[in-house]
């Protein structure tokens, strides 16, 4: 398979500590601060997951001019405006952007290296494909992932007082749902896993590792997806253990989540803590019932 997971989501922010400050006072663990050679930008990360880890990157612009020297332009505009690129893992970046260039859109494969030198990745941003309307970017490491989630786990990156278990979707209204599909399922080789119709939408499922991205298209002229821009929506849906209780958990530590309701997806309650509280991402609690 060409992707082999939804690996993080890029939020860029203004303040590092102050984007940071909310989650962990909900309890996650961040990583410290890590610095980007030549980029003239710095990360923080919570992750995740048992094995197929996924992770939020708050990503601070150090050196505005650096930054966009170096392509950032993105980051730069979209700082304090929640997610700005979502990226997928891949086995074979070459291999991946060869497939996609096939497609008719061109990428180039980009080193990311911490201000040690030591290297963290390759990755190829994916934008300006209009049926999508938001921006991918592709990712290669250079460990396994087996060896990545064992070496966060010994740095106790898993670590967190409030519990989510996993990544279970993210969301992103298209401009056009089959056109959007298929740039899926013929450029990145992703299949359709599911489809869910409800409340005026279409939720065209893409399974990727163990987590879902919907993409989302109206059903029928009442559609409340009619009028809203295109975009991914700036929220992470997390499955936790215990739905009322991680409620309870957030509402003691001053955040706002709805009451707990049935979910869109058959057999799951839900509630949300609002992006206004997490340096614009909303995470929505989801337990399977």
């Amino acid at each position: 398979m060409l992707v082999a997971s939804i690996d993080h989501v890029v939020v860029p922010v203004s303040s590092l500590l102050e984007a940071a400050a909310p989650y962990e006072r909900l309890g996650l663990r961040l990583t410290p601060a890590t610095q980007h050679q030549g980029l003239g930008t710095e990360n923080r990360a919570f992750f995740v997951g048992g094995g197929d880890d996924f992770y939020v990157e708050l990503l601070g612009i150090r050196d505005e001019a650096e930054a966009r020297a170096a392509g950032r332009t993105l980051y730069l505009e979209h700082r304090d405006r929640g997610i700005a690129r979502l990226m997928l893992e891949v086995s074979d970046i070459n291999d991946a952007v060869a497939k996609v260039a096939s497609r008719g859109v061109t990428t180039a494969v980009e080193e990311v290296r911490a201000a040690d030198g030591r290297k963290l990745c390759d990755v190829a941003p994916i934008e300006g494909v209009a049926s999508l309307g938001f921006a991918l970017g592709l990712v290669e490491y250079p460990e396994t992932p087996a060896a990545r989630h064992a070496r966060r786990v010994a740095a106790g990156r898993f670590d967190h007082a409030f519990a989510l278990k996993r990544l279970d979707h993210l969301a992103a209204i298209t401009p056009d749902l089959e056109a959007a599909t298929r740039f899926f399922t013929d450029a990145l080789e992703v299949p359709v896993f599911g489809e869910v119709k409800g409340r005026g939408m279409i939720i065209r499922q893409l399974k990727m590792g163990d987590a879902i991205l919907e993409l989302l298209g109206p059903d029928g002229a009442e559609s409340p997806l009619h009028g809203r821009a295109p975009g991914i929506a700036s929220m992470c849906a997390f499955e936790v253990p215990d739905l009322d209780a991680s409620v309870a958990a957030a509402r003691e530590r001053g955040f706002t989540p709805g009451d707990p309701a049935t979910g869109v997806l058959p057999g799951t309650r839900v509630a949300a803590i609002p992006a206004t509280e997490l340096a614009g991402v909303g995470m929505q609690l989801l337990e399977y019932v």
